[in-house]
Order: structure tokens, then sequence, then C-alpha cells
């Protein structure tokens, strides 16, 4: 799993939700050393995290589609 959709429906769940993803995708990005991760709000309490070659390896970056 490189990328997880998420759907929250309060701000306290996305952020549950969100820390989760990054977690798990944190154990990948290490194995890997090349890309870091991605969260993007697509709508509200809608999210994309992902591993991403556009964010250096170790950093978590937010964006809004």
């Amino acid at each position: 799993m490189t990328s997880k959709n998420i759907t929250a429906l309060s701000t306290a769940e996305a952020h549950q939700l969100i820390n989760i993803a990054v977690e798990e995708l944190q154990h990948l990005a290490r194995q890997e050393g090349s890309r870091g991760i991605l969260v993007t709000r697509t709508g509200p309490g809608q999210f994309i995290v992902e591993l991403s070659e556009n964010v250096p390896y170790g950093l978590t970056l937010e964006a809004v589609a």
C-alpha cells in the first residue's frame, strides 16, 4: 500500500485516521529511503495519504486539492 483514502465524519476522527495512515506509510518510507509522505485534503472529510516522489524522504507535507 503506497496510498490510503480516508473519509472522516469529524475532525477528531480525521486526525486519528490520518495519524494511523502516516505511521503505516512511515514504515514503508523507511524501507525505501526515497519518498516522503503527502497528505492531501480532497474535500470535506476526504483525504489521501500517500508516499510521494515529490516529497523528500523524512518529511510529511500537507496539500489541498
